[in-house]
């Protein structure tokens, strides 16, 4: 444990050191990450300002889980949403050599190498979002509402973490897949919604099979008191995609031939 966050300080430094260096590009980044991501609970707001409403959600309510999928995305995108990007340009130049040259796991090493501060816009504007839901709140969440929230987001990362290994994955056999991690994109704006607002298939696909309402809509209902105990079991695919990603990363990296192959 020692090792892995000496190592991951270390890749945070080289970001830090590089945004130093280009300090304008950085900025401009980081406004342009920060408002991209206000716009949809900019439409929220102007939804519920003319008179219309999410059926069976309050303003407050609505914007607690649109706060809660920008935290989950403010958090994973400086971590590792990079990751993707930094795998496909390693194995199109036939450089990921370096990465396994390196002492340690090869999906923790490239893990470390994709941490992009000038991604940090989004996660400041998603903890102040959120403070700014929860004070909105009709109800203070206690104790229990507090730990499951945690549990379900934290298990909303390592659902995110998972998915991007798989996409990072498939850029050892396909290195111009570069519009996977598009779809991706497209297929999480579903949980920044309430799946009630859906139909029963699709509440148990964004639940179940492809938990992206991990991301926002489960955690959410959680700390306002609304989760249920079926909204727990979905924890376990979000294990399942950690996992398969590992595996299925790990075993790609295994048949990379570099730029010989």
């Amino acid at each position: 444990m020692r090792w892995i966050i000496k190592v991951y300080s270390k890749y945070i430094r080289i970001s830090f050191s590089s945004a130093a260096a280009y300090r304008v590009d950085f900025f401009v980044t980081l406004v342009i990450s920060l408002l991209s991501n206000l716009l949809v609970p900019l439409l929220t707001i102007l939804i519920y300002t003319g008179g219309a409403e999410i059926p069976g959600w309050t303003f407050a309510e609505a914007m607690m889980i649109q706060s809660v999928f920008m935290l989950c995305v403010g958090i994973c995108s400086p971590l590792f949403n990079n990751m993707v990007w930094i795998t496909m340009q390693h194995v199109r130049e036939g450089t990921y050599d370096l990465i396994l040259l390196k002492p340690g796991p090869a999906s923790f090493l490239t893990i470390g190498a994709s941490f992009d501060i000038g991604n940090i816009g989004m996660m400041i504007g998603g903890v102040a979002m959120f403070i700014y839901s929860l004070i909105n709140l009709p109800v203070t969440p206690g104790l229990i509402e507090w730990l499951t929230f945690l549990l379900l987001a934290f298990m909303g990362i390592c659902m995110t973490l998972g998915c991007t290994l798989l996409m990072s994955a498939t850029t050892f056999k396909w290195v111009g897949n570069s519009r996977v991690y598009e779809i991706f994109d497209a297929v999480t704006m579903f949980g920044r919604y309430p799946s009630t607002v859906f139909g029963r298939v699709l509440q148990n696909v964004t639940i179940f099979a492809v938990p992206v309402a991990m991301m926002g809509y489960i955690p959410a209902a959680a700390i306002m008191g609304r989760s249920t105990a079926g909204m727990l079991l979905a924890c376990l695919p979000s294990a399942m995609f950690l996992l398969s990603g590992y595996l299925v990363f790990n075993r790609m990296v295994r048949r990379y031939q570099s730029a010989g192959g």
